[in-house]
């Protein structure tokens, strides 16, 4: 250590120049380790991504401030492939009694429908993005006969929205388009039935109208692509989505419902 000495000899200010040591090449170096810490992280696990979701709801009809989306499934009860009428907007063409419905059983209350988006409709290399569940306690009623007592009991007919029957309304993806950059799916339609354990496949259209469309098309031969699925489009503007028909740009869910058919295998020979 070195020792200064500091003699007082006239009375006016004097400036002493002491030589102390200022090394400044650790500063910053707490950022540096930070930065480094990044940087091996990134190399190691790759670069992360914003996997958040938003809440989409669904859009404004263009010609009312309503916001509802309106689905209607229609279930075959019997009788010929090219009559339209074969298909009813009734649990009981599916092998529901009014009693299943009306007590809300078991295998009608575990009953479901169950949406899948998919980012294509080429099933050869499609995928599956997200699904919606629409649970059969939801919809409207309709009145029938019960042992000679008029009921109402629930039909496939929803109407949802922000109040009322809204399981099914929001649709949830992603808040940022960077990782995925997808904003049109197409979305198909299952319906479970717990009676069974089995899934059955939904149209767009009933069977009837495919009788001499084509050449090669009839009641079980037709474009798959075209009659099993709806085109779904986020906004990320207004943060809603939209439903269109595949065939053309036709907004539909709104006045006209989103319909859908039970599609009927063809026998076996």
């Amino acid at each position: 250590m070195n020792k200064f000495i500091i003699k007082q000899t006239k009375l006016v200010d004097n400036y002493i120049n002491l030589p102390i040591e200022l090394n400044w090449d650790l500063e910053g170096i707490d950022d540096a380790i930070d930065q480094y810490e990044t940087q091996a992280i990134e190399k190691v696990i790759g670069k992360g991504y914003d996997f958040e979701v938003n809440r989409f709801p669904h859009d404004k009809h263009e010609s009312s401030e309503k916001t509802e989306i309106n689905y209607e499934f229609y279930f075959y009860s019997g009788g010929s492939l090219t009559d339209s009428n074969s298909w009813k907007n009734s649990y009981l063409g599916e092998g529901f009694t009014t009693q299943d419905v009306f007590y809300y059983t078991d295998k009608f209350t575990k009953s479901y429908f169950k949406l899948d988006f998919y980012d294509t409709v080429d099933n050869k290399r499609q995928k599956n993005y997200f699904t919606v569940i629409i649970p059969t306690q939801q919809g409207e009623f309709m009145s029938i006969n019960m042992a000679r007592t008029p009921v109402l009991i629930r039909k496939p007919k929803y109407k949802l929205d922000y109040i009322g029957d809204k399981e099914g309304f929001f649709l949830y993806w992603l808040k940022s388009l960077d990782f995925i950059p997808l904003n049109t799916f197409y979305m198909t339609a299952k319906f479970y039935n717990a009676s069974t354990g089995q899934f059955t496949r939904l149209m767009n259209k009933p069977q009837s109208v495919l009788t001499g469309t084509a050449p090669n098309s009839s009641v079980t031969q037709f474009d798959y692509t075209e009659f099993f699925y709806y085109r779904v489009v986020f906004d990320y503007i207004n943060l809603t989505y939209r439903v269109y028909e595949t065939s053309n740009n036709e907004r539909v869910g709104t006045t006209v419902p989103i319909k859908w058919y039970e599609y009927i295998n063809p026998p076996q020979p």
